[in-house]
Formats: C-alpha cells, sequence, structure tokens
C-alpha cells in the first residue's frame, strides 16, 4: 500500500511534469505553429523549395547516404 508521503512525492513529481509539459508546449505553438512572422530569406526558401516540389526538380537524399561523397 502507498504511503501518505509517497502519494504526496508523487504529486510533486506529477505536478512538476505538467509544467514541463505545459511550458513544451508553449514553445512548440511559439516556434512551430508561427507565432512569429517568418524571416524574408525564410519566406523566399520556402517559395524556393514549393517552386522546386511542384516542378520535380527536388531531390531526396536519404540522411545517412549524404555524407559518403564528403
Amino acid at each position: 500500500m502507498t504511503t501518505e508521503v509517497e502519494l504526496k512525492e508523487i504529486k510533486t513529481l506529477l505536478v512538476d511534469l505538467a509544467k514541463r509539459v505545459e511550458g513544451m508546449n508553449d514553445l512548440i505553438e511559439e516556434r512551430l505553429i508561427g507565432s512569429v512572422d517568418p524571416l524574408p530569406d525564410e519566406v523566399k526558401a520556402a517559395k524556393e523549395y514549393e517552386e522546386a516540389k511542384k516542378n520535380g526538380a527536388l531531390e531526396l537524399v536519404p540522411w545517412k547516404n549524404s555524407f559518403k561523397e564528403a
């Protein structure tokens, strides 16, 4: 059976975990969802990528193979 002290310790850990998860969610929202407008060079790179993808000029190289030539 779990003692009262152990339950308090578990509760403390869960509260700390919840705070950390909330912080990560905030960071993800800020960085990935776009609460900050992209920089001009980021917009340009995204447009170039979309155009290359649309034209079939995009070549995807597997990560493990990308260093063979180096």
